[in-house]
């Protein structure tokens, strides 16, 4: 019978009287209730927000989260980036498509009288990374 392997989880919470403050701690309140007293007073009263799987974590959160149980993060909501993003090269603008060519490796030219070779890629059109590099 095999082994249910256990995942460890987390959760973020925002301080209400300082929007960019935030704490990230394992999930439940047995782990907020475990943090030192001035760290839970830091924001006088907390709200709950985004939870998911401590492996997804980037490495300095998850390195921190290991050390000390407990990351106290100063940036505005819109601008946290807590989750690493696998394959971060692909998934950027000026990876997922020529802007001339638009990966089909034709461009129009002359205010498009003609479709043409593109000049950036040569008739190539996108070729996607390899998976791993």
């Amino acid at each position: 019978m095999p082994a249910k392997l256990h995942t460890v989880r987390y959760k973020v919470w925002q301080s209400d009287k300082n929007k960019y403050l935030h704490l990230l701690c394992e999930e439940g309140a047995e782990a907020f209730n475990a943090l030192p007293s001035t760290i839970r007073h830091l924001g006088r009263r907390w709200t709950g927000g985004a939870e998911g799987d401590v492996n997804r974590l980037r490495l300095p959160y998850r390195s921190m989260l290991a050390e000390q149980a407990f990351v106290v993060i100063c940036e505005h909501a819109s601008k946290l980036q807590l989750e690493a993003i696998a394959g971060t090269h692909a998934l950027h603008p000026a990876n997922t498509e020529r802007p001339q060519c638009k990966g089909k490796g034709r461009a129009p030219m002359h205010h498009g009288l003609r479709d043409k070779e593109c000049p950036r890629c040569g008739g190539r059109g996108w070729i996607k990374a390899i998976p791993g590099r």
